[in-house]
């Protein structure tokens, strides 16, 4: 498949990106393209101008500062991966940047554009040719979506590896605009819009993932479901975060919802309790209820909700395991 035609830009410092931007505001964000250049080539996205950020100065690094994980938007998925500040003191994080689809998915993504990914949805993410045969939906310009036959919205659903995990360790984003830096909590990037997933403005872009080094004080458990594990976006994930010491918890899901999704009630139910087999029977009952997946894939909404207790009680177990070692 060809590359539609588009208006080409790779600026060297962030201003000019942000200025770029400002004066494009139809302009899309290019930095991996593991992800932008799949959509234009199914002419799912067709934008008149690509920003291809990956040249940007400064935003690949990962560093500690008094204690607290920065690691740049462009850091490559790999990079978490190989050994270092990340597999070192967050090796829950490096595991689920293991699980991004393949070896050159890894080597070329970054883990901000693996946080700012678009939504999928079995309607949306097809050739222009498998679309043509029904109207076009709400989240490639038309005016319905085919999940729930609504107009006007969008039930595509969030997929990517990363979001979890960082939302189980209290992860914050900085981004660049404008108007300044900004910085925003991870719960509050994602909109629960499927047309549009994040709250980045035309003209920003997100230059920082930051981790609280209290984190590093837990023990965090990445568990992915997918039909090929190596390649495929993840049927459900789930992030599982255990504190070492208070029997603190953190859950966050991937895959069943519009955004990403902290299981709070569930958090509720096991703080301060040991993960007993009986306190996760209780904590896995709660587990269909964290989230709304619905049709948006080859398997069924009621399959993602069984698999969601399913993957919880596995990550709370391998979480139990390591804190008996």
């Amino acid at each position: 498949m060809r590359l539609p035609k588009f208006e080409y830009f790779e600026p060297k410092e962030i201003n000019e990106a942000v200025s770029i931007l400002q004066n494009e505001p139809a302009a899309r964000i290019l930095a991996g393209g593991t992800d932008l250049l799949v959509n234009m080539k199914h002419r799912v996205e067709c934008p008149p101008v690509v920003v291809n950020i990956k040249r940007l100065a400064g935003l690949d690094y990962i560093r500690q500062n008094n204690g607290d994980f920065r690691i740049g938007a462009l850091t490559p998925l790999k990079r978490l991966c190989a050994p270092g500040p990340v597999k070192e003191n967050l090796p829950g994080l490096a595991r689920a940047a293991a699980a991004v689809g393949s070896y050159h998915h890894q080597v070329m993504g970054t883990i901000g554009g693996n946080v700012c990914q678009q939504n999928r949805c079995k309607y949306y993410n097809q050739s222009q040719w498998w679309r043509s045969s029904r109207p076009t939906c709400y989240k490639a310009g038309g005016e319905i979506c085919h999940v729930l036959n609504k107009k006007e919205t969008c039930y595509s659903t969030y997929c990517g590896d990363l979001a979890p995990a960082l939302l189980a360790l209290n992860a914050a984003i900085r981004v660049a605009g404008k108007d300044g830096e900004r910085e925003i909590s991870l719960r509050e990037f994602f909109t629960g819009d499927g047309k549009i997933p994040h709250v980045l403005k035309p003209s920003e872009i997100l230059t920082e993932i930051l981790i609280p080094g209290e984190a590093a004080a837990g023990d965090l458990i990445y568990v992915k479901y997918a039909n090929r594990e190596s390649i495929d976006f993840p049927v459900v994930g789930v992030a599982f975060w255990a504190s070492s010491e208070g029997r603190e918890y953190r859950v966050a899901y991937t895959a069943v919802d519009r955004q990403p999704v902290r299981g709070l009630d569930i958090e509720a139910c096991l703080q301060g309790r040991d993960l007993s087999d009986e306190n996760l029977d209780e904590a896995c009952d709660l587990a269909a209820k964290a989230a709304r997946p619905v049709n948006t894939s080859i398997y069924s909404a009621s399959h993602k909700r069984q698999m969601m207790g399913v993957l919880l009680r596995s990550a709370a177990e391998k979480a139990r395991g390591s804190a008996n070692e």
